[in-house]
């Protein structure tokens, strides 16, 4: 394989240059699958989990810790069946040995299995100094010892530790130098690009992402645009074009840099602003087939995200561990396809920690049978969060509460009554019925104007809108 230099200007949570990085990076689209490689899965910790620690060290009190070890992928150990050859740099070659190749002992960026083979190598360290990884999340370690408790959640080369006291964290912190150059960032502000800020008198964080936004806004020469009070009109219905575009329509589209405008767009929706989720879920469907109402549709988001920059997700509390989820449908809401909308989220006692807006897998014959999938759905996920709960010793010991506005989705979840309606419902949707029927799950009704997850299911007017994503923990 061949090999380039790559620099990179690193920034912080107010999108300020911090530091200039520089690296050698192979060409890992030379190597062959099942030749020099054979794994590429690299766990990363799920959004949902970083929210989760956030939530439990500030309503706990933890500490929040941030440590970044340097060229993490220099330290993966590549495997004895995987042997790759690497041209040596241009410029810097073994004297007399000019025409050599490298034998790669461990990895480099731009490898293709190099994050799997750096996630292998730390977590067997991790491992050998006593922590645990959890069976439903394998970006979660955690280790209890009379120092006290250590969770870390780990994204690639940043460890985002909460700590009981001081003194874990900074044991943690040694055990880490034994064997890999670290940086401390000490108490945590920016990781993944999101800015946290804490409020230890009230045992709140907040995390916002406002320097992204600041350069969506620029980057798409929205800095004049006049800020909305919400992402889509709600008369808004994007629906794929019907008539083949004239060749103006086709020129201007290939000018919109819309895919690209959407991707950042995404990026905000899923790390700290649920209140843009189902705007982003309907400028995805377009990706192929976009044209001026779409282009125009996706703008307006950046307009709402201009005017409410300053807005973020606030967690932690007085509760440490309440998980309580919400869920809702819009039946049909696809005009294209007439496929149901179906959202959710789900809390552990302040802001939402998940978060959907998503189209169904198939068409539904009533409202009672999207509102039913939907909250299958939830399900899995408040399950899931059970679990990640139960592993790091916050055991739910009683249902989670599921609030649903529709009686009919409810009445199927506890009994399998109206059989002739409903006998054509996969059965990968009834396991609703067995998490309720154990004790996971406990379906409550709520009234339409409550029910948070609305919000991402149809665009909402100005004044319902608001009032959901207060809701939603956002401020």
């Amino acid at each position: 394989m061949h090999g380039k230099p790559v620099f990179r200007l690193k920034r912080n949570e107010l999108g300020e240059p911090v530091r200039f990085k520089a690296r050698w990076v192979c060409k890992g689209y030379e190597a062959v699958w099942g030749q020099d490689y054979h794994r590429t899965t690299s766990p990363t910790m799920r959004m949902e989990s970083f929210r989760v620690l956030l939530h439990l060290a500030a309503a706990l009190n933890w500490e929040i810790l941030q440590l970044d070890v340097k060229t993490a992928f220099l330290h993966g150990l590549l495997p004895a069946d995987e042997i790759c050859y690497m041209e040596q740099p241009r410029g810097f070659e073994e004297p007399g040995k000019e025409t050599w190749v490298w034998e790669l002992v461990k990895g480099l960026y731009g490898l293709p299995h190099g994050g799997h083979n750096w996630y292998l190598t730390m977590y067997k360290y991790l491992e050998s100094i006593g922590f645990r990884r959890l069976p439903c999340e394998y970006c979660l370690f955690i280790r209890t010892t009379s120092d006290g408790t250590v969770i870390t959640g780990i994204h690639v080369d940043d460890f985002l530790p909460i700590t009981s006291t001081v003194l874990a964290g900074s044991r943690f912190k040694e055990e880490l130098r034994k064997v890999w150059t670290i940086t401390d960032l000490g108490e945590a502000r920016f990781c993944v690009g999101i800015a946290i800020e804490r409020d230890r008198s009230a045992r709140t964080v907040s995390i916002s992402q406002t320097a992204l936004i600041d350069r969506i806004i620029e980057q798409f020469g929205l800095a004049d645009a006049h800020p909305v009070s919400t992402p889509m009109e709600s008369s808004c219905h994007l629906t794929r074009p019907t008539a083949p575009l004239s060749d103006d329509d086709k020129t201007a589209a290939r000018a919109w840099p819309y895919r690209a405008l959407v991707g950042s767009l995404n990026y905000v929706a899923v790390g700290s602003r649920p209140d843009i989720s189902f705007a982003v879920q309907q400028l995805s469907q377009f990706l192929d087939c976009y044209g001026r109402p779409h282009w125009e549709a996706a703008k307006r988001v950046v307009r709402y995200l201009k005017g409410t920059r300053d807005l973020a997700l606030h967690l932690g509390g007085s509760r440490p561990a309440f998980l309580l989820g919400y869920s809702d449908s819009d039946w049909a809401g696809c005009h294209d396809s007439r496929r149901s909308i179906g959202g959710y989220c789900c809390s552990l006692g302040s802001g939402m920690i998940s978060w959907s807006a998503r189209k169904q897998a198939i068409v539904t014959t009533s409202s009672t049978e999207a509102e039913y999938i939907a909250a299958s759905e939830t399900a899995r996920d408040l399950v899931w969060l059970r679990s990640v709960l139960s592993e790091l010793g916050f055991k739910q010991s009683h249902p989670s509460p599921m609030c649903v506005d529709n009686t009919g989705a409810i009445d199927l979840s506890g009994d399998p009554s109206h059989h002739s309606r409903t006998k054509h419902i996969d059965i990968k949707y009834h396991l609703l019925r067995d998490y309720c029927e154990n004790g996971s799950i406990f379906v409550r009704w709520i009234p339409s104007k409550d029910n948070t997850a609305d919000i991402f299911t149809k665009p909402l007017p100005g004044p319902q809108f608001t009032t959901l994503r207060g809701y939603l923990g956002l401020r």
